[in-house]
């Protein structure tokens, strides 16, 4: 092993002294700091943090320390949040102070995001999202999940590709006004989630690896591909759909209300090919994986399905649940929101960062925090979700559950729940989330009967409530399981539906323009 050059951990020594110096010297009289793992000075407790399910230990030290509790990392500070309450106190109530997102390491081009620029896209997407919304989504959740659930029943093996298939058409429908580009969005998808996610690259864990060059990175050399193929993909985007608006042809789309609205919003073209971009990326792996987690859930508890079948057969007969079919629908929407609450699409969360310094409850909280409402912890909280660790749908049903609310043609919802995010950084996609998850998961409950694979001996196959991937977006890893039919009626109405939906253009084939 090579020795560690002396002036090399002379430097390192002398950070680390200035770094608790500094931390010392601007404790404001009055307050305290935070609770939390002692560390080493400047690297905190790196060693203590795993590369995979990360936010299950710091959820054990929220057990430990408190609902709200600091860690240095790297020279990093880092608040961790386990309440609901106590987000929503700083995440919402001060959301000016807390609306900043930190630099993601390993991504290029990373500027500070809490500026007039990020204020001005965030109101042209929440006018792009309101309008979609009071337009149903052009009803394309519900027109998607025909071809979807033909799909899926010939080929329930391919259901990951499937459902990812689903939502990247509709997503791309809806962005661009053309379904041709699902695939790549999907892609470019896949490939940022990747460049974001800490158990995926250790640059965004490290920051000082930030500082090396190009040619002793493999992070920046991966970063800068995947950043040249997401732009160029953003860019043929918006070049093909303006050609389309100018000739009269651009379908109604996230595209062409930016096209509408361009002049009033301020953004040029790089700008508008990026929102738009964005958006699509953000609407494809999150919602595919609450879809995966169905599947688990109703392999473990099969007595949900059958409830959720009652249900819909009394509501919808011998049709497709639709969205305005919501209010009547209770207890598919209980397993939905259980569905994300038990298991959170990104348990992690994705973190704020303070722009100014803080204090709550006498605690410091200084400028260039980075907060993170831990997903994981929040949706455990015993006090709001007795028993945690089970999968329970009753508990946003049943009065005596602290969960419950009324009126139950309008809760549960999944609606600003903490999957979503808080304050000015909360997902404003949720319409369109709630609505696919509504056509898609109850679709599969009308037609389908999901069950735990049997042997050739007859005897069940164990599936795993855990196995679950470590990146930000996180999923249950690919299982076996049967799907069939409920019945032949239902069997040829899926297949019917899918076929009138060909005919009558409803939907596109992936070859068509």
């Amino acid at each position: 092993m090579t020795p560690v050059p002396l002036f090399l951990i002379v430097l390192v020594a002398l950070v680390a002294l200035e770094h608790v110096r500094r931390r010392r010297a601007r404790l404001p009289k009055g307050t305290r700091w935070l609770p939390g793992p002692p560390g080493l000075p400047f690297i905190g407790r790196v060693w203590d943090i795993p590369r995979q399910h990360s936010y299950k230990k710091f959820k054990a030290w929220s057990d430990q320390y408190g609902p709200i509790y600091q860690m240095n990392i790297f020279g990093e500070h880092h608040v961790w949040l386990a309440s609901d309450k106590i987000a929503k106190d700083l995440l919402v109530t001060r959301s000016g102070v807390y609306s900043d997102r930190p630099m993601i390491k390993n991504l290029e081009d990373n500027v500070n995001t809490f500026a007039d620029v990020w204020r001005r896209q965030r109101r042209f997407v929440h006018q792009t999202m309101a309008k979609s919304t009071s337009m149903k989504h052009l009803n394309l959740p519900y027109i998607e999940a025909k071809k979807y659930l033909a799909e899926l029943m010939d080929s329930p093996s391919d259901y990951q590709y499937l459902m990812e298939k689903y939502t990247g058409r509709v997503i791309s429908r809806l962005a661009f006004g053309d379904v041709r580009h699902y695939a790549e969005v999907t892609t470019n998808s896949h490939a940022l989630l990747g460049a974001i996610s800490p158990a995926a690259n250790l640059s965004n864990i490290i920051p000082q690896l930030r500082l090396l060059p190009m040619w002793l990175s493999p992070w920046k050399k991966s970063e800068r591909a995947r950043h040249d193929r997401e732009r160029e993909f953003f860019v043929r985007m918006y070049t093909l759909a303006k050609s389309d608006y100018d000739n009269g042809t651009l379908k109604e789309s996230y595209m062409s209300q930016f096209f509408e609205g361009k002049e009033k919003s301020g953004a040029d073209d790089i700008e508008g090919a990026y929102i738009i971009g964005m958006i699509g990326l953000a609407g494809i792996l999150t919602t595919a994986s609450a879809f995966m987690t169905y599947i688990l859930a109703i392999c473990l508890h099969p007595e949900w399905q059958e409830k959720v079948q009652k249900e819909l057969d009394e509501v919808c007969g011998d049709r497709m649940p639709e969205p305005s079919d919501s209010p009547k629908l209770p207890v598919l929407r209980a397993v939905i929101k259980e569905i994300i609450r038990w298991r959170p699409v990104t348990p992690s969360s994705i973190p704020h960062e303070t722009v100014e310094d803080d204090i709550y409850d006498g605690y410091f909280i200084p400028k260039g925090s980075q907060v993170h409402p831990n997903q994981w912890a929040i949706t455990r909280e015993t006090s709001v979700y007795p028993d945690p660790e089970t999968f329970n749908p009753q508990r946003w049903l049943d009065p005596s559950f602290p969960s419950y609310q009324e009126p139950l043609t309008q809760y549960p919802s999944i609606k600003n729940f903490t999957t979503f995010g808080y304050g000015r950084r909360i997902c404003m996609g949720m319409d369109l989330v709630e609505d696919e998850l509504l056509v898609g998961i109850g679709g599969m409950a009308w037609a389908c009967n999901i069950r735990k694979k049997r042997d050739e001996n007859g005897r069940e196959i164990p599936v795993s409530a855990t196995d679950y991937s470590s990146l930000l977006i996180s999923r249950p890893k690919q299982m076996d399981f049967d799907l069939t039919p409920r019945d032949t009626k239902r069997g040829q109405l899926v297949k019917f539906n899918y076929a009138k939906a060909l005919e009558t253009a409803e939907i596109i084939r992936d070859s068509s323009y």
